[in-house]
C-alpha cells in the first residue's frame, strides 16, 4: 500500500500530508476514481509491482519510467519530497499528584501557576510530580518526606484509585487527587464555597464538580 501511495501522490503531484485526516480522505477518493471497471485484482497487483520495481519510495527509477512525461513530481522536481508526511509530536507522560487540603472549617488551598508552560496563571491544588504512578502506600511515604505542605493532616485519602488520563497536544498527564483531612486550615486558605470563582484547568474543574465536601 505504501508503494502505491508514493506512486499516485507523486504522479498527480498531491502534497497534502498522507497521514492527515484530509490526506487520507483525498487519497481514498483518488484511488477509488482510478479503479478499472473489471479485473480489480490484476490492477492492484500491477500497481503494487510498479511501486516495488519502478517507483520505489526511497529510490524511484525515473529515467526508465514509461510515465515520466506525465508525472507531476518529476516535472516539478518534487520526486524526493512527495508524498508529504506530518511529523508526529513526541508525547511526554507526566504523573501529577494534587494535594487537596480539606479542613474542618470547610476550606482548602490553591496555588497559582506562574511559570511558563501549561496552565500558566491558572490555579491548582498543591502539586507533587512523580516519575511514575505510585500506589497509595508509596505516595504517602513520599509525601511524608516532602516539604510541599507545611500543615499536619489527620488522614490522607486517594480520591481516584485509577489515574485520570488528561491528554494535551504534547503531554499525557496521569492525575491523582489526594484528600488531606485537617483540623486547622492553612494560611491563605480558600473557602470551598468560593472555589468556583478561581480559574482552574479543566481536569481540576471536573474534580471540584465531583468532589463532595
Amino acid at each position: 500500500m505504501e508503494m502505491s501511495i508514493v506512486f499516485w501522490l507523486g504522479y498527480f503531484g498531491i502534497d497534502t500530508p498522507i497521514n492527515s485526516t484530509e490526506g487520507i480522505k483525498q487519497f481514498k477518493t483518488l484511488a477509488k476514481s482510478l479503479l478499472p471497471l473489471s479485473n480489480f485484482g490484476d490492477y492492484n497487483q500491477a500497481i503494487m509491482e510498479f511501486g516495488s520495481q519502478q517507483c520505489k519510495p526511497q529510490s524511484p527509477n525515473c529515467k526508465e519510467c514509461p510515465l515520466i512525461t506525465s508525472c507531476n513530481a518529476y516535472a516539478t522536481g518534487s520526486v524526493k519530497i512527495l508524498p508529504v508526511k506530518l511529523k508526529k509530536t513526541k508525547v511526554t507522560k507526566k504523573y501529577f499528584n494534587f494535594l487537596v487540603i480539606d479542613s474542618d472549617d470547610q476550606k482548602t488551598y490553591l496555588e497559582r501557576r506562574t511559570e511558563k508552560g501549561i496552565w500558566q496563571q491558572l490555579y491548582q491544588f498543591p502539586l507533587i510530580e512523580t516519575p511514575s504512578s505510585m500506589s497509595e502506600k508509596e505516595f504517602l511515604a513520599h509525601l511524608d518526606g516532602s516539604d510541599k505542605i507545611n500543615i499536619h493532616y489527620e488522614k490522607a485519602l486517594l480520591f481516584n484509585t485509577s489515574d485520570i488520563i488528561h491528554k494535551l497536544s504534547h503531554q499525557e498527564l496521569h492525575v491523582k487527587f489526594w484528600i488531606l483531612r485537617t483540623k486547622n486550615s492553612p494560611e491563605n486558605a480558600v473557602k470551598w464555597s468560593d472555589i468556583t470563582s478561581y480559574p482552574v484547568p479543566a481536569v481540576i474543574e471536573r474534580f471540584i464538580n465531583n468532589f463532595q465536601i
